[in-house]
């Protein structure tokens, strides 16, 4: 335990206040032998009553549980613990938080309702507490708190302050639903206010002492977490006025409170500009207050968890766990000199982990000094890599405005401080408008509420903050202890907090990265990928890095399919990318460890059976001036004798023969020549194929393939060099150039298939041209018949015109046939000739008419030898039908 005995300032003053009044043991023995006392009371009890520096040092070490159990041992023990005001001075009653709190199995009415065992408590159980003890036993009450209980509100500030508002220095109820700001706080604090207002006009006027230094309540009922606008004060259901003016009236009563405003100008406190963007369009000359918790680092829970108590190293920079001595966030010990823990009585804000992340802060690039601003700015503005520090000028791309006081604030008073919550500001940094324009500074004020770009960036991982003060990081494997070093920030440049993989790097440069074209290289490079130079950090933080760090090479690359960057500590010997050539990283990580296990077997066992053969090669005598270690010569003859024995011997020479051979280099070179392929692979880097939970970069398009016979993946570019088998059971089950090369004859099919396809090839073709000859005979035939159809109604219908009206001459634009016979039809003598015609069927027609008909006759009885085109057949259709229904025209009848 720290701090057995108390310092001596303390002892003196006990030994004062326990000497002005008589102590329990006198009042209840004061008739009674100092024998007879010490037979009645137990050793603990008298070491306690008669020892004071011991049972301050006690009660120091003890959290408050461990103290009213204390109580509850003995008669006595309650008797002089009710009269002992010491032990009451700092009381804890707070429950663990969900991050913090162990994970228990919740009982199934606890599960029903969704709520955790830690939150179980009986109604107004605490507000009995109180009540019944600490204000009558706790007169000299210093410090109480009740973080996440179930204390009332009213009992709080009505009867508990009330009662201790001389002594109680520090109160906290953080997360305390039941005790408001609106109803309980705020109205307490009002009164003392107004006293003081009162008093500083009136000196007369008597003014009630107000002990209060410290006062957390972030977090209770009707406390504003989120940033607000000025038109929220005005409303009456809004928690943003309650929260304002909790701010104010500490300030105006010297009570530090662990809710402020963002000393951040504008823009460049990213929760105001994430506020001001989603509210849609606002005027850049309005106000938006952004609100922070003070304490987001530890929220007021000291001492290690359960988490960091197994897993945590000393050098973690989690002060406020690593460096604190407590038990479930109370911190316990006593106070001494300034090199050690600072102990049980002082509070979170004035202790040393929680002032190294406040105090004493200059940028890197100007050296102005920051102050403390919300958990978003102190992330974003303070490189992991190298622990530089930078403002809210120097982190973004283009500087601030020069610090000019505006008309309206200059008009003021001199004396009044403006902005004491952001000292040195001389414009409101709630503001907006807090940039220059293109056109530069109107009338000397800024005129521009956009924002520039941060010159931060995150290494991969990036985590989500959320608007009501919350860091999220998700993602496998980001839990616990290690995720939470991202609170740890801002810390001092210098004092060895930097990253080490970047140190590395910029100490010795550029590693020598093994090649990978042949068998020992390729072993030896995924050996410097899982197990090289910060491997063994365990960094599953994500990393805010400054310029200089983001251009330091050798620490990220990118996919060779989408380009997208990944860092080596968090993506890579996180177990999550793809190498060409490689199996799963997780696989391969493995069997490494089986081998290196293996190895180390094997060295053991040689060892072993050398020692175990020189023994046997020991004369039966030992020489009288040798030397021999004590552990050697107990019971040495019987060793050497059973050492003889024919059992051992064959035991002996069977030892070699149950395990693999000793490692050697040139057993190992053989054995990754003949276990490993020669195909190698390219090593490109390849995003994983599902991106996990918590990872919010787009997912990888690379066409990449696993060989389903040995696990490697292979990249696209190798997958065109060496392209793979198409064939139908190659199709199924890839298998890489190593593993298709080592295939059984007659497993792959493409021979077989390519001619079975050729064949189809051939068949369908000569099917295709069978098809298309049947398909011109079938439309030759069919437009044979049809101009077969066509002359024959030619022929009839001039018959019949001929023989209705010969007389009648023919239309000029008949063809030849036509004119002819109406040439013979005028005729007087025409029915001789038609007679003579008709009785010498021999006797040759007219020319004209004669001619064209020897020839369409010559072109229909043609048909059998030569086919017609489709293209001549359609056309004298056309000419047919055309004249056809010129007759018509000219004969209606």
């Amino acid at each position: 335990m720290d701090g057995v005995a108390s310092p001596s300032h303390e002892r003196i003053g006990l030994k004062t206040r326990c000497s002005t009044r008589p102590t329990t043991i006198e009042q209840g023995f004061a008739n009674t032998s100092p024998r007879q006392v010490r037979t009645c009371l137990s050793t603990l009890e008298l070491i306690v009553a008669t020892n004071p520096p011991v049972l301050e040092s006690l009660l120091l070490q003890l959290p408050t549980a461990s103290i009213i159990s204390l109580y509850h041992t003995s008669r006595f023990l309650q008797s002089f613990l009710r009269s002992y005001p010491l032990a009451w001075t700092h009381i804890s009653f707070r429950l663990s938080t969900a991050g913090r709190s162990e994970s228990r199995q919740a009982s199934p009415a606890s599960d029903a309702s969704g709520e955790s065992l830690t939150r179980c408590s009986k109604p107004h159980a605490l507000d009995q507490l109180l009540l019944s003890i600490v204000i009558p036993f706790g007169i000299r009450l210093k410090s109480l708190v009740l973080d996440h209980t179930s204390v009332s509100g009213v009992t709080l500030t009505a009867q508990v302050l009330v009662a201790r508002r001389e002594t109680l220095e520090h109160l906290s109820v953080r997360g305390c639903k039941h005790v408001s700001l609106k109803y309980h706080i705020v109205p307490y604090l009002t009164i003392y206010k107004l006293q003081k207002s009162v008093g500083e006009r009136n000196s007369a006027v008597r003014i009630d002492h107000l002990a209060l230094k410290s006062l957390y309540a972030f977090r209770c009922r009707h406390h504003r977490r989120r940033p607000y606008l000025p038109a929220s004060l005005l409303r009456r259901d809004s928690d943003a006025d309650p929260t304002h003016e909790l701010i104010k009236m500490c300030h105006q009563l010297g009570i530090w409170t662990d809710t402020a405003w963002c000393p951040t100008p504008g823009g460049r406190c990213l929760r105001r500009k994430d506020y001001y963007t989603g509210r849609g369009n606002l005027d850049g000359r309005g106000e938006v207050w952004v609100v922070f918790d003070r304490l987001w680092r530890s929220g007021n829970m000291l001492g290690p968890s359960n988490t960091t108590q197994l897993n945590s190293k000393p050098s973690t920079a989690q002060l406020w766990e690593t460096s604190e001595s407590g038990q479930d966030g109370e911190p316990l010990g006593c106070s001494g000199t300034p090199g050690e823990r600072e102990g049980k009585m002082v509070p979170t804000h004035l202790r040393r982990s929680h002032r190294m992340f406040v105090d004493n802060f200059t940028c890197h690039d100007c050296g102005e000094l920051i102050q403390e601003r919300c958990e978003q700015c102190s992330v974003r503005m303070h490189c992991v890599g190298c622990r530089k520090i930078l403002c809210a000028s120097c982190a973004f791309a283009k500087p601030l405005p020069p610090k000019e006081r505006s008309p309206d604030e200059a008009t003021r008073k001199e004396g009044e401080n403006l902005f004491w919550w952001a000292p040195g500001s001389t414009r409101s940094p709630n503001l907006m408008m807090q940039e220059w324009s293109n056109d530069g500074l109107v009338g000397g004020q800024p005129n521009s509420a956009i924002t520039p770009t941060i010159n931060m960036n995150w290494c991969c991982l990036k985590p989500m903050f959320s608007g009501g003060s919350g860091i999220l990081i998700g993602g496998p494997g980001v839990t616990g202890s290690a995720a939470e070093q991202i609170r740890c920030a801002p810390l001092p440049k210098g004092n060895g907090w930097e990253d080490s993989e970047f140190m590395r790097i910029r100490q010795h440069g550029r590693p020598d990265v093994p090649d990978y074209n042949h068998g020992e290289g390729h072993d030896s490079r995924l050996q410097w990928l899982l197990h090289g130079s910060g491997s063994e950090d365990n960094i599953v933080c994500p990393r805010n890095l400054c310029q200089e760090c983001w251009q330091t090479p050798d620490w990220k690359d990118s996919c060779q399919a989408c380009q997208e960057p990944f860092c080596f500590a968090h993506d890579l010997r996180g177990l999550k990318m793809r190498i060409c050539g490689y199996r799963d990283l997780g696989l391969e990580k493995a069997k490494m460890e089986a081998d290196d296990a293996l190895e180390n077997m094997r060295g053991l066992v040689a060892m072993n059976t050398q020692e175990l053969a020189s023994l046997t090669s020991l004369p039966d005598t030992l020489d009288e001036d040798l030397e021999v270690e004590p552990r050697s010569v107990i019971g040495a003859d019987d060793a050497f004798e059973n050492l003889h024995t024919p059992q051992l011997q064959d035991e002996l020479h069977a030892l070699p023969e149950i395990l693999p051979p000793p490692f050697s280099e040139s057993s190992s070179t053989s054995s990754s020549k003949s276990s490993l392929p020669k195909w190698y692979g390219c090593a490109a880097y390849l995003c994983p194929e599902f991106r996990a939970i918590g990872d919010h970069r787009s997912k990888c398009t690379a066409a990449a393939k696993e060989c389903t016979g040995c696990g490697v993946h292979v990249c696209p570019v190798c997958l065109t060099k060496d392209p793979p088998c198409d064939c139908s059971p190659c199709a199924e089950r890839y298998h890489c150039p190593n593993c298709q090369r080592a295939k059984p004859p007659g497993s792959c099919k493409k021979a077989e298939e390519e001619e079975l396809k050729r064949l189809e090839e051939l068949e369908a073709q000569s099917r295709l041209e069978k098809e298309m000859i049947q398909a011109q005979r079938l439309s030759a035939e069919e437009l044979e018949r049809l101009g077969d159809e066509a002359l024959e109604g030619v022929r009839y219908l001039f018959t019949f015109a001929l023989a209705d009206d010969g007389t009648q001459e023919l239309p000029v634009t008949a063809d030849d046939e036509s004119q002819e016979l109406a040439a013979i039809a005028g005729d007087d003598d025409g029915s001789q000739e038609l007679a003579v015609i008709a009785n010498d069927g021999s006797q040759e027609l007219p020319v004209s008419i004669a001619d064209e008909e020897s020839q369409e006759l010559a072109a229909i009885a043609d048909v059998g030898s030569q086919i017609l085109t489709t293209q001549d057949l359609a056309a004298n259709a056309t000419a047919a039908l055309v004249a056809v229904a010129a007759l018509l025209e000219q004969h209606p009848a």
